[in-house]
This record gives structure tokens, sequence and C-alpha cells, in this order.
């Protein structure tokens, strides 16, 4: 904005468009001098303010204002005065323009201009007068009296005077805004300095100033240590006068002019990366890696010439063999198995690109075989991790020893190795028929016992192969193979299968699968069915027992035996909450029982899976489902594999005495099937013996078996150990069984599993405990 146009009247003297007459309190010259003086000499910020009051009640005027130009030309009110503050006045708005002479405007409505009319109505003024102040021609500020009634006039030596004072006015705010600038100016440097000590006293490198004679001008303690020597040695002298010499990096001394100082001096522009040797003064020898620039505008005297950063890099050079031999085992550590030394999962990866291109250069399949320990999650759970390490060495160095020149071998995971086959093939079916045979002399060789610290262990692995072609992928091999591994352990493990493109579909049938007994566990989808046992004895046969077998109500299949999920439990780690709820389960109905006079003398057998028994918790979980069912402990037996005992004798051991120590006895399934049971039998706290079924098959026609039978039998009555037959199903069985001194029998002969505990037989079940049966049923001659 600018003054002119605004309808006031510009007068180098006092103008009254309404009359004439002066000022009745025109302020005395001597006071308006006074109040100049102390503005130009006071540090004080209130001092214009001061004076804005002074000169405004000595004018009578209401409302006084000083005002300052900002940039754009506009004024801007610094310092406002009221007679009355709590009118009703605004503080700001009105910073009047004017040009070089003052404006004397004794009634606004004299006011040509309608925008000045309304500003001053506004601000409840009639009567203004304003004093301008100039910088270089151009308005730097004004000073504003204003009155709400009509004004008086001022002579014009009182305006000459306020001009005097509006000016002294500008020149303290001018003063201090030029001392306020100057102090943050100084404020600035002395924060830039701190800064740049604290970099200079806690860098890590040593940094050192230099005159033009190359002496120290600073030296933080970095280069204090590194020169050795103290720090309060080193201003003022140069390197060879505190004893320190600058070698090449060669040991050769250098020339003058070859010093890392001189020479950026000399060629003017920053050095860096020089390496060279250097003898402190403390004698020790070091490698510098040295940087200098050279400092603009330096007097060549006493001022600051050249600044140096210096490292010791002695460590890292002498360590130059170390650091390649580092990168070598990142390498390995990168690409190989720390525990095998063969290739880890990222080196199984880029040897199969490798072999991509073969294919795709050659035109041609190659073979990969995908092998995978069966049961390693249970030599871990029974022997400790710490032994099945040891297992996956030993198996590693037999892998090794079957690989040909030129096949690769790896370990992608914890018990999963990889193989490929170098020979290429013109297609993929010779490629797989290959790899079959490879499959198979793995499969024997691994089938013989491992000896891993003076223990002898028995692993057989499953294997999934597939051809490698040039159409295929790193992923889609990895997942071709992993399905076929799963599906030959599906078939039972210990043996190789291909790949088949159906078996992707087979795969998402094991994930529904394993999301469909998640959800039957959560909501409680198995049932407990019975099947009896029954005892001959003087009074004939009866039921003394029940062995609780699951079943699963699926909702859209109906009832499952265990055959259609148990194994796949097993696999996947289920198998633990199944057994959780069996034991919960058979507990719960066998507590029933003790009301019921027709039942409360049954024993109830529970299966109990590997996993489970051998586990830390196995024995806590028996005592909480005991405490919360309440029921008799003497009439549960806990059933286990003989399989689970072999694989670590010694815990099974413990976790037998701890579960006898509370009542329940043990009975051993599915006995005669191992190998080296006979000799440990003798220290187990076994209560039962279960004969397999497997030997009741081919009773008849094999001879094998009734010695194995035969042999049992007089085993158990020489422990002292009770028997019980599984698996009878014809009157001949029984009726051998029965001339055999077996007395306690299980089996569809005598009843089939059922939702409710069967508690009597068939009358033509019973008959077959007279003598008479017996001998009708027995088997010819010489069979026996």
């Amino acid at each position: 904005m600018t003054g002119k146009g605004q309808g006031g009247s510009w007068v180098p003297t006092v103008v009254s468009s309404t009359g004439n007459g002066k000022f009745h309190a025109s302020p005395a010259a001597l006071d308006l001098i006074d109040l100049m003086g102390r503005l130009l000499r006071s540090d004080d910020p209130a001092g214009i303010q001061e004076a804005l009051a002074h000169v405004a009640l000595s004018c009578g005027a209401d409302v006084a204002q000083f005002c300052r130009a900002v940039p754009g030309g506009d004024l801007e009110t610094c310092h406002h005065w009221a007679r009355d503050p709590s009118a009703d006045a605004p503080r700001t708005g009105l910073a009047l323009p004017v040009g070089e002479t003052p404006l004397v405007l004794r009634d606004r409505a004299d006011a040509g201009d309608a925008a000045l009319r309304a500003q001053l109505e506004a601000a409840g003024l009639r009567s203004v007068v304003a004093i301008p102040a100039l910088r270089q021609e151009a308005l730097a500020g004004n000073l504003l009296l204003g009155w709400r009634s009509q004004g008086p006039g001022l002579p014009p030596e009182d305006l000459a005077v306020l001009r005097s004072l509006v000016e002294a006015m500008l020149a303290a705010a001018e003063r201090r805004d030029h001392e306020g600038r100057h102090a943050l100016s100084l404020q600035a440097l002395q924060d830039d300095r701190m800064l740049l000590e604290a970099i200079l006293r806690t860098s890590n490198s040593a940094i050192i100033a230099f005159d033009g004679e190359a002496r120290i001008v600073f030296a933080n303690e970095e280069a204090a240590g590194l020169l050795g020597t103290e720090p309060k040695a080193l201003r003022g002298c140069t390197l060879e006068g505190i004893g320190c010499r600058l070698l090449s990096r060669d040991g050769e001394p250098l020339a003058p002019e070859a010093m890392p100082v001189r020479q950026a001096m000399a060629e003017g522009h920053a050095l860096r990366g020089l390496h060279h040797v250097l003898i402190g003064a403390d004698g020790r020898q070091r490698i510098l890696s040295v940087n200098a620039a050279p400092v603009a505008g330096g007097d060549g005297g006493g001022g600051v010439r050249v600044v140096a950063t210096v490292d010791d890099v002695t460590g890292q050079v002498s360590a130059d063999s170390a650091l390649r031999t580092a990168l070598a085992e990142a390498h390995q550590l990168a690409f190989f198995d720390p525990l095998t030394g063969l290739y880890n999962r990222r080196g199984v990866v880029e040897v199969l690109r490798d072999c991509l291109q073969i294919c795709a250069r050659e035109n041609s399949s190659l073979a990969l075989l995908y092998i995978d320990i069966d049961g390693m999650r249970q030599v871990n759970g029974t022997r400790g991790h710490w032994l099945g390490d040891r297992v996956l060495q030993a198996l590693a160095a037999r892998l090794e020893d079957l690989r040909h020149d030129g096949c690769d071998l790896g370990r992608i995971s914890a018990d999963e190795f990889v193989l490929t086959c170098s020979e290429s093939h013109p297609d993929p079916a010779s490629a797989v028929a290959a790899a079959e045979v490879s499959a198979e002399r793995v499969l024997t060789e691994l089938r013989k016992p491992l000896v891993v610290d003076g223990l002898t262990i028995e692993i057989t692995v499953s294997i999934g192969l597939a051809a490698i072609t040039a159409e295929d992928t790193v992923e889609g091999l990895l997942k071709g193979v992993d399905l076929a591994v799963m599906a030959a352990k599906a078939a039972g493990g210990d043996r190789a299968c291909a790949y088949r493109p159906d078996m992707e579909q087979d795969m998402v049938g094991r994930v529904a699968l394993a999301q469909e007994l998640r959800e039957a566990i959560r909501r409680d989808e198995f049932r407990i069915f019975f099947e009896p046992m029954v005892r001959l004895g003087d009074g004939g046969l009866e039921v003394v027992g029940q062995e609780a077998l699951i079943r699963w109500q699926h909702p859209v299949r109906g009832l499952l035996s265990p055959v259609a999920f148990i194994p796949f439990a097993e696999e996947t780690g289920f198998i633990r909450d199944i057994d959780r709820w069996v034991l919960r389960a058979a507990a719960l109905e066998l507590a029933r029982w003790a009301d019921d006079p027709e039942r409360r003398h049954l024993r109830l057998s529970i299966n109990i899976s590997s996993a489970q028994f051998l586990s830390d918790e196995f024995g806590q979980m028996v005592r909480e489902v005991l405490a919360e069912t309440g029921v008799d402990p003497t009439r549960v037996e806990l059933e286990v594999t003989e399989g689970t005992l072999l694989s670590n004798l010694g815990l099974a051991r413990a976790t037998m005495m701890d579960l006898r120590s509370l009542g329940l006895s043990i009975a051993l399934d599915d006995f005669g099937t191992g190998f080296s049971s006979l000799s440990y039998l003798r220290d187990l706290p076994v209560d039962v013996l279960k004969i397999d079924r497997s030997f009741l098959g081919g009773l008849s026609e094999s001879k094998a078996n009734r010695t194995i039978l035969e042999g049992i039998i007089g085993l158990a009555s020489g422990l002292g150990v009770a028997l019980v037959a599984e698996g009878v199903e014809t009157t001949a069985q029984f009726a051998w069984l029965r001339a055999k001194g077996c007395r306690t029998f299980q089996g569809y002969l005598f009843g089939r599993p059922t939702d409710a505990p069967q508690l009597t037989l068939p009358p033509e079940v019973e008959a077959l405990a007279a003598p008479a049966s017996v001998e009708r049923a027995a088997l010819g001659h010489g069979q026996g």
C-alpha cells in the first residue's frame, strides 16, 4: 500500500479542513528531546512503548501507534497504546500509510477516501495525525496519534519535533534489530564452534591441523594417541619435532615434498587414501591411511593451511589374508551345511539352476532324488537332538560314498537330502528309470544299521524322484519331488516314488485332512469303541476287560476306522492331541463303570503312541487325567508298541517306572515283531505281553509261527508276565493257544469293537470252554 489516494491532507505544516486553532495539549519540546535521547541510549526493549505512551498523553490522544514497513511496502503495527485499554478499539489495523509529509485529518468526515473513513470509523477515531519516517526516500515507519472526538490543532513546531521523535523511535528499533541479529550470529558461531569441537574430539579418526610450516595447530586426543605422545606436546611442533617419522608404505624415507601436508599445499586439492608407515614417538610402528586437504584463505604463517584425517589401518592391512579366509568362510556358510559339509538349500538351488541350463543347452534330461529320513522326529524325541545330528552326519557320509563323480548332494532341510545325477538322458522317461535304479541302490545301502557312538540305529528313508528338463523351474522341481516323498511315506516309507502330476491333487487332500483333523479335535468328533478281552478260567470264558479303540465320526464320510487317519496323525504330529483326547475320554468312561455292578470289575486298556509315551510331559498329563476323572489307576492299562521301547530303552524304562508308581500297568503291544526285544525284556517293568496278531494268521501252515508263539508263551510264563493273544478269529486258533497254556484272548471270535462295552459272550463262544469243544477244534498231530 502507498499513502496516496487515501483522501487525507498531505501538507508540510498543520492543515485543518474545518477550522483554525491549535491543539490545546502540545508536548514540550524539551520533553520530546529527552525522550529521544533516552531512546537512542537505552537497551531496554520497553523504551519505545514508554515513549509512545508519553507523547500520546502529552498530546491528549486516545490512541497511539508506532508502525514499521515490512517487505512489500505495507505497514505493520509494532507498538500500540490506548488511553482506555478496555475500550473496544482494535490493537491492529491502524497503520495508516502516509507520504513524505505528515498526514493531519481533524475530522474523518473530511477524508475523501471511503475506505479510509470506514477504517477510522471501525477504530472509533474521529481525528488522526500520522508522522512518517523515511529510509532512502521510502516509507520505513510512522507515528500515529488518534482522537475519538474532534481533536485540537498542533503547532507546526510540535509536528517537527514529533517527526524527530519518530525518527528516533525507528532508529532505536533498527538498532535493536541489528543487535538481535548480531547476537544470533554470535550464538550460531558459538554453536558451530562447539559442534566442531565435539566432532573433532569424539571422532574415531585422528584429526590434525597444520600451518604453512607443517607445524601442528590443533590435534584431537585420537591424534595424540596415534602419534604416541601427550596432547599438550603437539601444538606448535612438527611431526619430526615430537619424534615421529613418516615413511612410504614400503618403509622407505619420504622426500619433504612427498609429505602429505606439503603435497596438499603444493597441489591445492584434497588428497585421499594415502598409505604411509608411521614410527611414532613411542617407537611403535603403524600403517596409516591419510586424507589431507588444503584450507582456503590460509595466510602461510600461523593460520591453518592443511587439515588431515588419519586412521590406523595396521590391523586391516595385516588382515588381508584373514579377510580372504573370512570371505571363503562366508561363501561356505552361504552355500554349505555346517553340520554335514554338503550343499545347503541355497547351494542346492544353485545346483538345480545349473542342471536346468545343462538340459537347455544339451536338449537332454537329468535325474533328481529327494531323500527323506523316516522317523527322524522320533530319533530326536527319544534320543535327543545331539544324537540326531550324529545320525545325520553318518547318513550324509554314507550318501557321499554312494555319490558318483559329477553328481551333487545337499541337505536341503533338517532330515531331507537332495541328490542330482549328472548322467544325461534323451527324454524324461529314461531319466526317471535311471533315477529309480539309483534310488533302489540308496534304499538298500541305507537299510544297513548305522553305528553311532557305539549305538546301533536302524533307519529307513523315503525317496521322491523326478526328471529334470529344460521346461522345469527350481521351485517346480522341489515341489514335485516333495509330493513324491509324501506319497512314498503314505505308502509305508522305505521306498521310492516317482513324481506324477496327479500328486498335487493328493496334496490338496492331505491339506484338507489336516484341517479336518484340527476341526475334529476342536469339535470333539472322536468316539471310543470297545473290544472285549476274555479269560478262560475254572468257570469258563468271561469278559474281564476292554480295549479302548478310537473312531472318527466324520461329518461327511461317516464313521472312520483308525487306519483312515492315525498314520497321517502320527506323521503330522496330531497324534499327541488325539492321544490326550483318548486317554481322557477312556478314563471318564472307566470312572462311570465304577458305579455299575456289571462293569466295575472290568479293566480298560488304552493305546498310547510312541511320540506321546516318550515325551517329557506324558507323566504329568497322566497325573492330570487321573486327578480330573478320579478313576482307579489299578484298572488302567497303557499299551505301547515294542518299537517304542526299543527306540530309547533308558527313557522308556524311566517312563514305565513312573507310570507304575501311579498304580497303572503297562502292556507291550505287537510283541514279537521286534528283533532285539527278548534281550531287553528282563530289564523292563512290563506287566502284560500282547502277542501280535500276525503270528496267528498262518498258524496251521507255518511251523515257524507256531515255534515263535510257543517261545513267547513260555517266556511270559517264565518271567511271570501276563499274556494276551490278539487277533483270535477262529476256533482252531483258540484251541491251539489254549492247549499251549494261553488263558487270555482278544479277537473277532469273541466280539467286534462296539460303542458300548460287550459284557457277555454268545452261547456258541461260551461253549468253546468245554474240553470236548477243544478236542474237536484242535489242530492235527505234528503241528504243535
